[in-house]
């Protein structure tokens, strides 16, 4: 079994979500606790690859016992792969040596799982704690948890909604909303049954096919069609961005020709969706409808975490000390049954791919969101 000599690092990498600070907090406090030393690495893996100083900083109790209600990563992120390039993941094993760093913290997503999969294979000898986090919350963790972040992210995300939901309102538009989910629908359902939007569309709903651009189109318009009759012109649709790989490249000439990224998806920071659907409602219900779009992604992830995101960072910061000084290897820190639950890393990928998750749609969550939506002539009239 591990012992508690060496150092911990800790690493962020990824996009951010909110609760990485009170992760990093508990994961310091419960080190110092145990008379452990804990270094931090600036701008994620690319500061542990980096050869200045200055990316390696001690932390201590006195460092973070106050970030816990903190947005954002006090030590920055990135989305760099340490592995490549040889030089890179030679520098790494230099810094781990160096530093007596013989226990890591990689606090990220699915992608960053990957990256500490790979820490774990080419250092055998490096005990690893990888903590999940995305708002998308489609990391497959047990008991149907979700990741941390995600309910901070849908309470902001519904607060807005709520917001532009008054604006429509009073100023007789529709808004069309994008919220991010790659490949889950999560957030874009979870801030639907939280607030006021009037319609939210997911990609599980094309059951992960391509469609084109006049199909997604064609589950909104019923929508503000009904309200439109009903004499109220206005509304809010929530739309996931995942719904950009669902649509198929040869229906839409502004995807025909566009850059996709090292994994042959579409970069999303450089392209709307709601730029391609506003247009095409506009030829379907003419344009004395006024549409407008909103990306409300970006507002989400360094929000302020809520308690229960706090108290989940918490318990997940404590609970990778506790497995570092306990087991040998590299585990995914879970929460089940109301306590932590380290699980093996390896359990949670397939064919090389972490297990994802998605929105069931047989699921009493995609069934009591839709009840509350309003669905075109499906609509109880009493709710337009």
């Amino acid at each position: 079994m591990t012992n508690q000599s060496g150092k911990v690092g800790i690493v962020v990498s990824g996009g951010p979500a909110p609760g990485i600070n009170a992760v990093i907090g508990a994961s310091v406090i419960e080190a110092s606790n145990r008379g452990i030393e804990v270094v931090g690495f600036r701008e994620g893996f690319y500061g542990a690859c980096s050869s200045k100083s200055e990316m390696l900083v001690p932390l201590t109790t006195r460092d973070v016992t106050r970030l816990y209600n903190t947005g954002g990563s006090t030590l920055g992120t990135s989305r760099y792969n340490p592995f490549s390039d040889f030089s890179d993941q030679n520098q790494l094993e230099q810094c781990l040596k160096k530093n007596s760093i013989d226990k890591v913290i990689v606090i990220g997503g699915d992608g960053s799982m990957w990256l500490s999969r790979q820490l774990s294979k080419k250092f055998p000898d490096l005990n690893i704690a990888h903590i999940p986090k995305t708002i998308d919350n489609d990391i497959d963790l047990p008991d149907h948890q979700p990741t941390f972040g995600f309910e901070t992210a849908r309470f902001y995300g519904a607060s807005i909604v709520d917001t532009l939901t008054v604006d429509a309102k009073t100023c007789k538009r529709w808004y069309i909303t994008v919220t991010m989910g790659r490949q889950a629908g999560f957030l874009s359902l979870g801030i639907i049954l939280a607030s006021g939007g009037t319609l939210a569309v997911i990609p599980e709903e094309f059951n992960g096919g391509k469609c084109s651009i006049a199909e997604i189109v064609g589950k909104i318009t019923p929508t503000i069609t009904a309200r439109e009759q009903a004499g109220k012109p206005y509304g809010v649709i929530v739309l996931a961005e995942g719904l950009l790989d669902c649509i198929d490249p040869k229906s839409c000439d502004s995807l025909k020709d566009f850059p996709l990224d090292e994994l042959g998806r579409i970069t999303y920071s450089e392209l709307e969706l709601a730029d391609l659907i506003i247009p095409e409602l506009e030829r379907s219900l003419g344009s004395e409808i006024t549409f407008k779009s909103k990306n409300i992604g970006y507002e989400l992830r360094c929000a302020p975490p809520v308690s229960y995101d706090i108290e989940y960072a918490k318990y997940l910061g404590f609970g990778a000390i506790e497995c570092l000084t306990s087991k040998d290897g590299a585990y995914l820190i879970t929460r089940s049954g109301g306590g932590i639950s380290p699980l093996p890393l390896e359990q949670f990928f397939e064919h090389d791919s972490v297990k994802s998750r998605t929105v069931d749609l047989n699921s009493d969550y995609y069934r009591i969101a839709q009840n509350f939506m309003i669905k075109g002539e499906l609509a109880n009239p009493d709710k337009l």
